[in-house]
């Protein structure tokens, strides 16, 4: 794969366009020209959630868009507005949009960085950020970028060239190199990890499950266990003799069957009696009704005897029914006849009422005898229930309390057992918990891949040696800073310019080495490798030595013929030897309004 074109548009303004090939490519000029920036599109196309400072060239343009070729002339491009909450947009070769995210997606492919490794066959890999903690984090485009695309500060930084130079990288930086360099990530943490964490829970789980013991079950398990045993048989013993017990009842009741015969046939007896009396009390209160019947009678034909007898002995009152004098021929009733009706009438219900208080005589005296029958009939069933209770009254009452306390017993029994066994089974789980904390963790140790660096430090020592870099012999891997040392000596001790040039030999030697293997994007972008200090600045301070010109032309010669089947991007103030120039893509910023072009965006009339 290969940068082919970084263009930055806008509305009404010519773009400001930039082109690359395979092999080496340089863009040289003076500060202030524009090469940062192209960096920086470069970066920003990539993911970066800052878009490229703003300069006074750049007001006016709001896209910029960098084509990716891969090496079977397939390719994609990157378009993206220059805002920071702008998201890119994806083009492959059929023209398909897709809008990814800025933010790497272990999960999914809608990042840039997720659509960039997986051409890699690095997305999805997982990095270790902390070796006692067990902390993990994905690999993402943003920790690749730092070794194939160095901005001007990352290149003479005096740190690993891996990292930020924060001091808790050390770990992350070393797996990002052993993924590199083998292809194998540190996955296994995230298991180590759970491990640690099921350990946690378990130790937590231990100290609760003791807590309970000891606050819920304090007792000795020895003396519960003797009670239990003491309860089991106490309580077989009661049920033995609550067998008994109901055995003997059962024989009372058998020879008892006489006196409950007895008491059946009373009861049915005053029952009868009981039902007479009532039937006699409910025929004398009639013949009370009938009584005071009579007696009503009885009184309205006296009244009428007696009136009967005032018109007999009157001869100014006339007749009810005709109204003439009762002597008159015309009046037809005779006094005499009433008088003869009345005493018959009065004869007769004398008579009923006669009748009818003897009647009443012998109910009365009928209801009394029952009633006597029936209180002596009570008494005698109340005499056979004694005798009944008296008979059974010991054996019910033993019966009774040996089933209380046969009750009592079971629940006691019930409530020390659960207790005896849920206590037994706390012990048995703590017994677990103490076999799982006791049985060793499986820590997680990352595979070492010290051999592993071994060709690179010889590709980057190949490297120095054509560049001439002064006591270049022997290169080691310092896997403490996580860098490497040259001739002896840590790559940050040396100055500036000498950091920026083994800062690109190791990005360069890490190209090689990985292309073979497909796990590098196959180019490099380096943003002054060889400028120590720019024109017009104050003096450089101790230790910023400017690289020897027989080192920039090795170097610009090296990227000329030894990295045709890759692409080195390089961006600098020095220019390569007159003789180097038709080797290479170069492209030269002038900043002179008259002379080639003046810098990466074009002059405004």
């Amino acid at each position: 794969m290969f940068i082919e074109s970084v263009i930055v548009s806008g509305p009404e303004l010519a773009d400001a366009a930039v082109f690359f090939e395979k092999g080496a490519n340089v863009v040289q000029g003076g500060s202030n020209t524009g090469k940062s920036y192209i960096v920086q599109c470069i970066k920003f196309a990539l993911g970066a959630t800052k878009p490229p400072k703003t300069i006074k060239e750049s007001r006016g343009y709001t896209t910029v868009k960098v084509k990716f070729v891969h090496d079977d002339g397939r390719f994609f491009t990157i378009v993206r507005e220059l805002t920071a909450s702008s998201k890119p947009n994806f083009y492959d070769e059929e023209s398909k949009v897709q809008t990814l995210g800025v933010k790497h997606n272990p999960r999914n492919m809608s990042s840039v960085s997720n659509q960039f490794l997986n051409r890699l066959g690095l997305n999805g890999k997982l990095l270790l950020k902390g070796t006692t903690s067990l902390s993990n984090a994905s690999f993402t485009l943003r920790d690749f970028e730092k070794v194939f695309l160095m901005d001007e500060t990352r290149i003479v930084a005096d740190y690993s060239p891996l990292g930020t130079g924060q001091n808790n990288e050390g770990p992350k930086e070393k797996s990002i190199l052993k993924l590199l360099l083998t292809g194998m990530d540190d996955a296994g943490v995230k298991q180590a990890k759970k491990e640690l964490a099921s350990k946690g829970a378990l130790k937590h789980r231990f100290n609760a499950v003791e807590e309970i013991i000891k606050q819920l079950y304090p007792g000795n398990d020895t003396a519960e266990c003797l009670e239990l045993q003491k309860l089991s048989s106490f309580a077989d013993q009661v049920a033995l003799r609550l067998k008994q017990a109901e055995d003997e009842l059962q024989g009372a009741f058998h020879s008892s069957e006489d006196l409950f015969t007895q008491k059946a046939n009373q009861i049915a007896e005053l029952e009868v009696v009981e039902g007479k009396i009532a039937e006699d009390k409910v025929l004398l209160s009639r013949f009370d009704m009938l009584g005071q019947k009579y007696e009503s009678d009885r009184q309205r034909l006296q009244g009428i005897e007696q009136a009967a007898g005032l018109l007999d002995d009157s001869d100014s009152v006339l007749c009810p029914t005709c109204g003439n004098h009762f002597d008159s021929e015309s009046c037809t009733t005779d006094v005499d006849d009433i008088k003869k009706g009345v005493s018959f009438e009065l004869d007769r219900i004398s008579k009923n009422i006669h009748e009818l208080a003897e009647a009443q005589g012998s109910l009365t005296a009928a209801i009394e005898s029952n009633s006597t029958s029936a209180e002596s009939t009570k008494t005698s069933i109340a005499v056979l229930e004694k005798l009944i209770t008296s008979e059974l009254q010991s054996s019910v009452l033993a019966v009774s309390d040996l089933k209380e306390l046969a009750s009592c017993l079971k629940h006691d029994h019930s409530v020390l057992n659960r207790l005896v066994t849920d206590k037994a089974k706390l012990k048995e789980e703590l017994k677990r918990l103490g076999v799982l904390l006791l049985e060793e963790q499986n820590t997680y140790t990352p595979e070492s891949f010290e051999e592993s660096a071994k060709p690179l430090v010889k590709e980057i020592q190949d490297i120095l040696q054509r560049w001439s870099f002064p006591n270049y012999s022997p290169v080691e891997f310092d896997f403490g800073a996580r860098d490497i040392t040259i001739g002896g000596s840590a790559r940050g001790n040396f100055g500036k310019g000498y950091r920026a040039i083994a800062s690109s030999a190791f990005a360069l030697g890490l190209m090689n080495l990985l292309k073979l293997s497909g796990r590098h994007p196959g180019f490099v972008v380096l943003d002054s490798p060889l400028t120590t200090y720019k024109e017009g600045d104050p003096e450089p301070e101790e230790g910023d030595e400017e690289v020897a010109a027989d080192v920039i032309y090795a170097f610009y010669q090296d990227i000329a013929d030894n990295f045709k089947d890759s692409q080195v991007i390089v961006f600098e103030n020095k220019e390569p030897d007159m003789a180097l120039i038709p080797h290479m893509n170069y492209q030269h910023f002038t900043k002179s309004k008259k002379i080639g072009r003046y810098g990466f965006f074009p002059l405004r009339g």
